[in-house]
């Protein structure tokens, strides 16, 4: 019996995404953690934390997670575009959760899981999707 899904690029294009991601993530959480901890307000934390693990994810992701082509003057405002509606996305859930009672921590982890779904669906079909064009001349 063939599985022909999971030969394809997305399955493994997945896992990488994951770790590329988690290891932004890890990074948004410690700058979150020391500025919480310096005394800022955890919902300016979160959203410099964030921004921290913009440009660190946008390499991994480009490089190793997708694997793409595509020059960074395309691919970099593309990823900005996606990491601004992810942050919007980020800050506002975890301003929701807050708002709703919820602890910091809790927040912020189903925040970043909510975020994280809509971040490989935005890279996958806007950022790092290479469309094959015609050349008409």
């Amino acid at each position: 019996m063939r599985f022909p899904l999971l030969r394809s690029a997305d399955w493994g294009r997945l896992p990488r995404f994951l770790l590329s991601g988690g290891i932004a993530t890890l990074l948004h959480w410690l700058t979150m953690l020391v500025l919480i901890r310096a005394g800022l307000n955890a919902v300016l934390s979160t959203g410099a934390g964030a921004t921290a693990g913009l440009l660190a994810n946008y390499f991994a992701q480009h490089r190793y997670a997708f694997c793409s082509d595509l020059p960074h003057r395309i691919a970099f405002p593309r990823y900005f575009t996606a990491a601004a509606l992810g942050w919007a996305l980020n800050l506002m859930g975890f301003s929701l959760l807050m708002v709703a009672g919820g602890n910091v921590a809790l927040s912020q982890i189903i925040t970043t899981g909510l975020v994280a779904f809509a971040n490989y669906l935005f890279a996958q079909r806007f950022v790092f999707h290479e469309e094959q064009t015609i050349n008409v001349q």
